[in-house]
């Protein structure tokens, strides 16, 4: 086989492949991708998956030679092809080896072929009941929540983004929590009521990962949930992942109806006055206190080995005077991931979380915990 293929189509195929493939598999097929030539097709197909999940692509290529199917190191012919120069790449099986050249034979590798008989067999996907969705909107249900994910195992089901579909108001919404915190971002999406995923599904944080870079090149992605599996389809790639099993935590029922004391903000200027407030505190839980009274916030950190920061800003606050404690860091992460330019904080008492809504951030609403210290 001989195929000559544009560098930074390669280049990019190969990243959601190297993405899939498992690094630290204890079966080294698996850290592998499969290649394959079916004669007398124009593409190359590239396949890889960790068992959990799986990605197979093609890609256009000047192709001649007999059908073939071979495994090469998915992590080093990703960072060949990333580091490749030339706008062309040359690909040549010469028995045992795989030849990556550029047309003048400046840059020659050669990598070990493994038999694609180890390779693992992976499931088939008919494109029904699958759901049209623009690619940026499933992105960003994954980018604005995946941050509040779990990352602790005793988590199991925390540990993924939980999707379901709202028919009645034809939305797809996503939720992530890690326990201490609680984000949920709701888009439209055309023809929503006619899927067949009423139950839900969580997505592990690699796959959702995975599913994000895929949509986020695509304007057009199909969804849909199949024999157990999450997939997605592009015009040149499959995807697909099973979901973490189990039942999702009922996340309705922690969040409060009315919170009554209710802080504006200018959403950059508390991000300064955070970051500036947490330079002094070294401990892992980042500790802030809160002072509200009409119209002023007063950040401060504990006092500390460090020594302690304390930081004034003009607000809008209607509600009595309160002063509570939040992670800072956890209500940074919901700050970095927002739009708009002022946002909207309902703090209610002591021991009940607080709300964070944006008017540029529709759908967007994220909890939090205050810390008792």
């Amino acid at each position: 086989m001989e195929a000559k293929i544009e560098t930074p189509r390669l280049e990019k195929i190969l990243k959601k492949i190297e993405g899939v493939a498992d690094k630290k598999a204890s079966m080294a097929i698996l850290s592998m991708v499969l290649v394959e030539y079916k004669p007398p097709e124009s593409y190359l197909h590239l396949i890889s998956t960790d068992l959990e999940i799986g990605y197979k692509g093609k890609i256009f290529a000047e192709l001649k030679g007999e059908k073939t199917s071979f495994c090469v190191p998915a992590r080093k012919f990703y960072e060949i092809i990333k580091n490749f120069p030339e706008d062309e790449v040359y690909l040549i099986k010469e028995d045992n080896r795989l030849i990556i050249k550029d047309n003048q034979e400046k840059i020659v590798y050669n990598l070990a072929i493994t038999d694609s008989e180890e390779f693992p067999s992976l499931p088939e996907f008919i494109e029904e009941n699958a759901i049209e969705i623009p690619g940026k909107t499933l992105a960003e249900l994954i980018s604005e929540t995946i941050f509040c994910t779990s990352k602790e195992e005793s988590h199991f089901v925390l540990g993924g983004i939980y999707f379901e579909t709202i028919k009645e108001q034809g939305i797809l919404r996503a939720v992530a929590s890690d326990g201490h915190r609680l984000v949920k971002l709701d888009r439209e999406v055309i023809g929503i009521e006619n899927v067949y995923f009423d139950e839900g599904f969580i997505v592990g944080r690699k796959a959702a990962k995975q599913m994000e870079e895929i949509a986020e090149d695509e304007l057009i992605v199909k969804l849909g949930y199949i024999n157990n599996y999450v997939v997605i389809w592009t015009p040149n790639s499959t995807f697909f992942a099973r979901p973490i099993e189990g039942t999702y935590p009922d996340y309705k029922s922690v969040i409060p109806s009315s919170n009554k004391n209710i802080l504006k903000v200018d959403r950059k200027l508390l991000i300064d006055a955070l970051k500036r407030v947490s330079l002094v505190i070294p401990e892992r839980f980042k500790p802030v206190t809160f002072d509200l009274k009409s119209d002023e916030l007063i950040l401060s950190s504990q006092e500390g080995e460090l020594g302690k920061a304390k930081i004034k800003l003009s607000v809008q606050y209607e509600g009595k005077p309160l002063s509570i404690n939040y992670n800072a860091d956890y209500i940074l992460d919901a700050l970095e991931v927002m739009k708009s330019e002022e946002i909207e904080i309902k703090i209610g008492e002591e021991r009940t979380p607080a709300i964070i809504t944006g008017y540029r951030d529709e759908g967007f609403l994220y909890l939090v915990m205050p810390m008792v210290l």
